[in-house]
């Protein structure tokens, strides 16, 4: 079949949603095209749709149904929910909100990352099936950390993630005052420093900047920071992400998310770039990470410190390979390819489709809470 992305490309929702499985449905045969706003083509057998544009898709919407071309929807995000704490909450206008509406109640199918983000995706559409983000492994050098004198413990996000990492800062510069470990932060800024970042908003905004939400957000976040010894790597391009944590080289990847609506309705995917880079993964005890990661902690600052201790001092090999093989086999693209085929090829299948589990969540993994 023909399948149209009409979809921009750089960033990491369009990686997973898009760059990782149209690699692979190609290698299944199908004809797959980037479909960006605009751009001509022939008429597709189906086309996907993601999240949200600046754009209007109503007409490009009708000419599909018009040309009885299978419309798909695709979203990771509960983007109706990102609070103001949030960047993408500034960069998510009305329009765009409307526009991500009209998409999820008019499309044939809606594809999501989670069975707890298809919940609150079928108030508006019934029709919604749950594809995981997968890796690729192709991208990954999967290779465990032998162990050394200093452990490298690190986090790798976006700008979107202040005050998740703040969650456990706190611990860590406790922490830094009895152990010896390196820790690393990377992502959040193409600039040399957060501080570089913050100041520029500021040079740019104004003193008003220092009052809104993402200004308080950055301003935990440095300040907690500047009690801790860490690296810190700027963000790279997409492209360049999986060699980038694997270049990382942590033993540890902490992966600490507050717990609000939002941030309910993510997917693990800290995890399973940490486990394809060989890194141990400690995460929040909430959902999404509650579901699937093996090692998680209560948020509050003794659960973080005790637990990281804990992992610190511990063997991480084995803990590792159960993390890894658990990823490699219910989050890789090769094995999950197949529901991408079956959500754009659609039919009867839908329903049926619609009501099957998710394989390999934690029924069949077990986890623990540190302390």
């Amino acid at each position: 079949m023909e399948i149209f992305y009409f979809t921009g490309t750089g960033s990491g929702s369009y990686k997973w949603r898009t760059g990782i499985p149209a690699k692979y449905l190609e290698r299944r045969g199908h004809t797959v095209r980037t479909y960006k706003p605009h751009a001509g083509g022939t008429v597709p057998d189906a086309i996907v749709f993601s999240r949200s544009y600046h754009v209007d898709v109503r007409r490009l919407f009708g000419w599909c149904k018009q040309h009885q071309v299978r419309v798909v929807y695709d979203t990771d995000d509960a983007i109706d929910l990102i609070p103001r704490e949030n960047v993408a909450h500034y960069l998510t206008g009305q329009e765009q909100l409307d526009a991500a509406e009209f998409m999820l109640k008019h499309a044939d199918v809606v594809t999501t990352t989670t069975p707890e983000l298809a919940v609150h995706l079928r108030s508006r559409n019934p029709n919604v099936v749950v594809i995981p983000n997968s890796v690729d492994p192709e991208e990954w050098q999967s290779l465990p950390r032998e162990k050394r004198a200093r452990r490298r413990l690190g986090w790798t996000g976006g700008a979107t993630h202040f005050l998740d990492l703040a969650v456990t800062l706190d611990a860590i510069a406790d922490l830094q005052r009895k152990h010896d470990f390196e820790f690393v932060i990377q992502g959040i800024t193409d600039l040399p420093s957060v501080r570089e970042l913050y100041d520029g908003a500021f040079l740019a905004h104004g003193r008003s900047f220092r009052e809104t939400p993402v200004g308080r957000a950055i301003k935990v976040f440095l300040d907690k920071t500047a009690r801790i010894k860490y690296q810190f790597h700027p963000h790279v391009a997409v492209e360049a992400h999986a060699a980038k944590i694997c270049e990382l080289g942590l033993d540890i990847g902490i992966a600490p998310l507050a717990e609000d609506a939002f941030n309910r309705h993510k997917s693990c995917i800290k995890f399973y770039e940490y486990a394809m880079a060989g890194a141990v993964t400690v995460a929040s005890n909430v959902i999404p990470y509650a579901t699937e990661v093996s090692l998680t902690c209560r948020n509050t600052f003794r659960h973080w410190k005790e637990g990281l201790e804990s992992v610190l001092d511990a063997d991480l090999c084995a803990i590792w390979r159960q993390q890894h093989d658990w990823v490699l086999s219910c989050r890789n693209i090769q094995n999950t390819v197949s529901l991408w085929e079956e959500a754009l090829t659609g039919g009867e299948q839908d329903r049926l489709y619609a009501e099957q589990p998710v394989p390999c969540l934690t029924s069949s993994y077990e986890a623990s809470v540190l302390n």
